[in-house]
């Protein structure tokens, strides 16, 4: 059935657009590749350590008297990663260090010193950064949250970083301690995979089941094998079914949104939404998903049919709870008579109280009742 322009090829559709960045996050493989760093403090050794763990081959440059405690105990641990090397030179940096290097970090008391490192190592097209001297940095570190090969870091453009770390210590207490090890298994069968089910819906079921697998269960033995059985099912038995999902966006805030209301929005492949959604709850979705405004009484129930059949995975966002919405309630009954299943995913039906409100309401009940004191 062919989806109906009026909906669908609506050019008034929203498309997604990146905000300002204060910086480009990028990740940048090290394994086998030369860097130096310079300094023999503390902070000096953290960098090292860090770079050597990453497979960098990591020359250090400072007279061995300099190297305090948790240096030399670097130096005699070795680095974490099979392929990384620390390699340490009893001098001072200078000039001809930069050969063939991918990057230079230095720990520098003096300023001319640290200014001194930053134009060599620019002169000689390394990237360069001096610890804690933001002029004299051209990329910088971000806390880091490492369930390598899943790596997540955080930036605050050097504004905050105390809020960086808050951040990562929420991050950690959110990622399943078998995170780790579904990466390492998803990173072993992926070249499989993908030689056997084409790009499109198939490939993608499949790896959202595995993903709900990693924030549920811990990998068991044999579980390769039984995931690339569950590929060879999918080949032998493909389903062009996609399916819908009615997320209701409560009073707006994208903050109020459920977990299961994100998750459906970054699985989607189609979000219709109210009109007077903000944005920030849209900016929660996938990036490669089309958005499409629609006024509550345009949804047809047809257009959203020949979408599932072609595989895609619909959202229809709404203001709210949709199941308090009449126009829902309609919606998903035409649905099911088509045979579309649907899932309804609840939204927040009150704004929040807020706390001034509240410090208002107790303090008028004080006045009625004088016996009644709050606890501090």
């Amino acid at each position: 059935m062919a989806a109906s322009p009026s909906l669908l090829s609506d050019p008034a559709q929203k498309p997604q657009r990146v905000t300002a960045l204060a910086t480009l996050p990028l990740f940048w493989p090290l394994n086998g590749k030369r860097a130096v760093v310079a300094g023999g403090s503390d902070a000096a050794a953290w960098k090292a350590e860090l770079l050597a763990a990453c497979g960098a081959e990591v020359h250090v440059y400072a007279p061995r008297t300099s190297l305090s405690d948790l240096f030399l105990d670097l130096l005699a641990r070795g680095p974490a990663h099979e392929h990384g090397l620390l390699v340490h030179h009893d001098q001072a940096w200078h000039e001809g260090v930069f050969r063939d290097a991918a990057i230079a970090i230095a720990d520098c008391d003096d300023q001319a010193d640290a200014e001194a490192f930053f134009r060599a190592g620019r002169s000689a097209g390394v990237p360069v950064n001096v610890i804690d001297k933001p002029a004299f940095c051209a990329f910088q570190f971000g806390s880091i949250v490492n369930r390598s090969p899943v790596v997540v870091a955080i930036s605050t453009d050097g504004a905050a970083p105390i809020l960086a770390q808050a951040i990562r210590r929420r991050i950690e207490a959110l990622l399943p301690p078998a995170l780790k090890r579904w990466a390492t298994v998803a990173q072993a069968i992926r070249d499989r995979v993908n030689a056997r089910l084409k790009p499109g819906a198939a490939r993608r079921a499949f790896w959202e089941r595995f993903v709900d697998r990693v924030f549920l269960d811990t990998p068991e033995e044999g579980v390769e094998t039984r995931l690339m059985a569950e590929v060879d099912r999918l080949v032998t038995r493909p389903s062009a079914i996609g399916r819908v999902t009615i997320v209701g966006a409560g009073p707006g805030d994208a903050e109020l949104l459920t977990l299961k209301a994100v998750r459906a929005l970054q699985a989607a492949d189609v979000i219709l939404f109210d009109e007077w959604i903000p944005d920030d709850v849209l900016e929660l979705a996938r990036r490669e998903a089309r958005r499409v405004p629609v006024a509550p009484s345009a949804t047809d129930s047809r257009d959203i049919a020949a979408l599932v059949g072609e595989g895609k995975r619909v959202v229809r966002l709404r203001s709210g709870n949709p199941m308090a919405l009449a126009g829902a309630v309609e919606e998903i009954a035409a649905l099911e008579s088509l045979g579309i299943p649907v899932e309804i995913v609840p939204g927040v039906e009150a704004a929040p109280c807020r706390s001034d409100v509240i410090q208002v309401a107790f303090r008028r009940r004080e006045v009625s009742q004088p016996g009644l004191r709050a606890a501090h």
